[in-house]
Parts: C-alpha cells; sequence; structure tokens
C-alpha cells in the first residue's frame, strides 16, 4: 500500500482558477551573517556556495499559531500554557523540537532495516513477502512460514555482513540499540527487535488502510497521515515520475516557460535502501530524485544544460554523507550509476513504463545494470550512469524543513521550483503550516512548490493552490495528487 491519499489511474492535471485560501482550519537561534564557504565547488566556471541556514522567526510563527485551534497547538506555545508569552517560550522550544524531529530518523532506520527483513534477497533465499501477505497478517491471519526464517537469517546476517552495505547498517543499528549479534544472547535479542518492528509494521499498515479508504476520514486525517511515525528515508522512482507529470502538466498551461528554472530544491530526497513495497537490495543504495527531476526539467525545456542548480534538504545524515560522498567521487571524475528495476508482478501504465525507458537520457548515458539474483522475481533493469557534471550540480544541505530555512539575501535569491513528496505528511497541521512558511521564504515570487500533500494554504502564508496533477502508477485504483502551489508575488 503506497503511503499517498488514493485517486483514479492514470494522468490527469486540473488547473484550479482561484484557490481557496483558509482562514481558519476548522472545529540555529542566531541569525547567520555569511555564506558558509566549506564543501564549495567549481562547477562549470561558477562556485557552489552553500547557503547559511536560520531557525524560523517567531513572528513568521505567530500568525500561524492565531490561526489555528487551540488543540492544533502544541501545549508549550498555548498562551496559557507558556505564561501567555510564547515569544519567549519559541527559542527553547524550536531546540527542543529539532531535537525531537530528528530522534525520529531514528525509528525511520528501524523501519527501514523491517523492510529488508520482508522483502530483501542478499542474506536469505526464503521466499520475499509479499504486500497481500501484509494485508492478510493485519486482517488477523496468521504470518507465512518463511517470516520467521528470515527474521532468524537477517539476525545471522548482522553478525557477519561482509562488504554487503545493506547488512552493514543492519549491524549498526543493531549496534547503537547494545545488541551484539556476534553472541548467541545478541542474536536473540535482534530475533526479538525484528520481530516487534515486522508487528509494528503490520498495525501500521492495518491504520493507514481505516485512514485511507475509510469514507468519513477528512482532509486532515489523510494529509497528516504520518505524523506519529518515525522519519523514513526509503525512495523509488514514482515520486521523479510524478513531478515530470506535475511539471509537463505547469508547462501545457503556460505557468512555467522555456528555460525558466534554474535554482531547484528537494525536499528529503531520500535513499532507495529497501522500499517497502519492492525492498530490493542487490544494489548499493542510492538517491533518486535529484536526478530524476534535473533529467524532467531537461527533457521538457524547462532548464538549460549546464544553468541548473539543486539543492537537497534532509536532516537525515544517512542521506547528506551519501550525496557529499557522490560528491567527492564526482570531483575526481567518476560517474553515479542509477539501478532503475522494474518488478514485472505490477502492472505499470504506459505513461510510467515509457517513463522508465527514457528516464536518465539527459543526464547520463546507459550502462550494463547488475545482475537480478536468484529469488528477487521477474525484474527488469536499466542502470543509467550520471555524468559527473550533473552529480557537482546538486548541493546537500542539513536542514529540518518544519523549524529551518535557508538565509535567502533577497527575493531574487530564492528557488524557482521546491519539490516535496512523500514528506510533509509526516507532521501535524501545525508543523506543516511551519513548514509551508519556510518553503514560502525560500521561493522566489512566482516560484512552484510540487508536493503529493495537501496542506492548508492559511493567509499568513504567500502560497496559492492553483492546480494539481493526479497520477497513476499501476493498473491497481491508486496513485498520487501533485499539487501545485504558486508564492504570491507581492
Amino acid at each position: 500500500m503506497r503511503a499517498a491519499m488514493t485517486w483514479p489511474a492514470g494522468c490527469a492535471s486540473r488547473r484550479i482558477s482561484r484557490a481557496s485560501r483558509s482562514a481558519r482550519l476548522p472545529a540555529r537561534n542566531t541569525r547567520a551573517l555569511v555564506l558558509a564557504l566549506a564543501g564549495a565547488a567549481c562547477v562549470a566556471g561558477t562556485l557552489i556556495i552553500r547557503a547559511a541556514t536560520i531557525n524560523m522567526p517567531f513572528a513568521d510563527a505567530r500568525p500561524i499559531l492565531a490561526a489555528l485551534r487551540e488543540d492544533l497547538v502544541p501545549a508549550g506555545l498555548r498562551g496559557g500554557q507558556a505564561g501567555n508569552q510564547p515569544a519567549a517560550a519559541w527559542p527553547a522550544w524550536v531546540s527542543r523540537h529539532d531535537a525531537d524531529i530528528r530522534a525520529r530518523l531514528e525509528e525511520g532506520d528501524e523501519d527501514s532495516i523491517a523492510n529488508l527483513t520482508l522483502f530483501g534477497t542478499s542474506f536469505s533465499s526464503e521466499p520475499r513477502i509479499t504486500e497481500l501477505q501484509i494485508s492478510d497478517m493485519a486482517a488477523g491471519k496468521p504470518a507465512p512460514a518463511a517470516l520467521q526464517t528470515r527474521i532468524g537469517r537477517m539476525a545471522s546476517a548482522a553478525a557477519a555482513p561482509g562488504d554487503n552495505e545493506h547488512l552493514r547498517f543492519v549491524r549498526e543499528v543493531a549496534q547503537r540499540k547494545r545488541f551484539d549479534p556476534q553472541t548467541a544472547a545478541g542474536q536473540e535479542r535482534v530475533r526479538r527487535w525484528l520481530s516487534d518492528r515486522v508487528a509494528r509494521i503490520v498495525a501500521e499498515y492495518r491504520a493507514r488502510a481505516a485512514v485511507i479508504f475509510d469514507p468519513a476520514a477528512t482532509t486532515v486525517d489523510q494529509a497528516t497521515l504520518f505524523r506519529a511515525r518515525g522519519l523514513s528515508s526509503d525512495t523509488t522512482i514514482f515520486p521523479g515520475f510524478a513531478i515530470e507529470q506535475a511539471l509537463d502538466a505547469l508547462k501545457s498551461n503556460d505557468l512555467l516557460g522555456p528555460r525558466a528554472v534554474r535554482r531547484v530544491a528537494i525536499v528529503g530526497p531520500g535513499l532507495d535502501f529497501s522500499d517497502k513495497e519492492e525492498g530490493f537490495d542487490f544494489y548499493p543504495q542510492q538517491t533518486i530524485q535529484p536526478f530524476a527531476t534535473i533529467d524532467s526539467l531537461l527533457r521538457l525545456g524547462l532548464a538549460a544544460p549546464g544553468n541548473l542548480r539543486v539543492t537537497t534538504l534532509d536532516l537525515s545524515p544517512r542521506v547528506n554523507h551519501h550525496i557529499e560522498s557522490a560528491l567527492a567521487r564526482a570531483r575526481r571524475g567518476s560517474r553515479y550509476v542509477l539501478q532503475l528495476p522494474r518488478d514485472d508482478r505490477f502492472h505499470w501504465t504506459p505513461f510510467l513504463a515509457s517513463y522508465w525507458e527514457h528516464v536518465g537520457e539527459r543526464i547520463g548515458e546507459s550502462a550494463a545494470p547488475l545482475p537480478v539474483p536468484a529469488g528477487a522475481g521477474t525484474i527488469q533493469v536499466r542502470a543509467v550512469r550520471v555524468r559527473p557534471d550533473v552529480v557537482l550540480s546538486i548541493t546537500p544541505t542539513d536542514l529540518n524543513i518544519v523549524l529551518q530555512r535557508i538565509d535567502t539575501r533577497s527575493p531574487a535569491d530564492g528557488f524557482d521550483l521546491i519539490v516535496a513528496t512523500n514528506i510533509l505528511l509526516y507532521y501535524d497541521v501545525f508543523e506543516q503550516g511551519l513548514a509551508l512558511a519556510n518553503i514560502a521564504h525560500m521561493l522566489k515570487p512566482g516560484g512552484f512548490l510540487l508536493t503529493n500533500t495537501q496542506v492548508a494554504t492559511l493567509p499568513s502564508i504567500p502560497m496559492e493552490l492553483i492546480g494539481y496533477t493526479d497520477v497513476g502508477y499501476t493498473d491497481r485504483p491508486e496513485g498520487d495528487r501533485v499539487f501545485w502551489l504558486q508564492k504570491i508575488a507581492k
């Protein structure tokens, strides 16, 4: 089951003539003075400078607090709870909440490991657990016999991961939890831990289904679906396809002109480590969306080759380190290889199939894909070798989008486009409001946010919902709706 809300299959777009703006939803603390030069790179004769980040000032949060019902506001920021001085409470609350949000990364890492246990092929020849079997378990049916065997073999693999980076990560997380997979007692603790994580995934599957398919569920329920779970970095090719469909719609509606996009930010680019539906682990972990977005902008003529800069905004050290390592290799002339699997069990739409056949053509060249191991199923794989200059056009930035933003010196320094897929639904209504305000601050006037989460456009935030694109992936009735929000030019 995909995380986003369900919509009819196929691709369709709609431009909203005038979006309604809701007046109220229903019943590092010091400002940076200079740009950081650390890690700067020279790309096509241009010095890439990492922008400084700042915490959101209370002046920007105040109207969001005023627009929401009191029960949607954190207790520490309610007038009575904060001694009627929420402004004074703000800096300490931001510091604590930043730490709380970042702590959710640990649970997200554990979810990734549970998915690897369910779907991986590098440590076990047992049949992979299917989505239907997870659905059956969520409905109360017994777990398949292969599950406990897989859990045991994962615990054993964590003791001797060799050079498999997926299994080394399992051991690293187990050791952070003070489990020693090389002892009998430690192995038993790892098995219990993995069993608990899988049980949690099954319970979350049940809870998500109850919200997604409940006709009485509100828009807020669906838009904040993952507000209580760990922050997962898992990703696939699907968000890249959805964003290309939305960009094509903006172009068709004359909302984006030729070569109009020069600066792009991607919130939560993610890592393809072990996706919750496919879980392939026969290739190294990779990031997909930054490269897919660059490729789409070039293919659609919305950006000029050599004149496009992408900033990734992520609070995950794993994601940021991965991109930093790719940059270091690119500076030595190495190319970044994308492995793009296609599982033939799922009947992709012709649009998605065509996208898979051509993605990457504007940023690199075809390469020999890694072989598919026995037991992984009937899978086709394309590989793309991305040029070093494309890799070097990406700048990773450690940033918590709920509480922080890049300190742009003027509106003209803002981004033309910001992409945020499968990320905002991890936050509650108040956090989404803060994130949208930070995004608006970083956009140029007239710039666009593309997101597959329907967020409230409060009066104090200069963003307007102007349309959306419905995107289907398979012949099943589920997909994504990508919303187009534009920063209002003042």
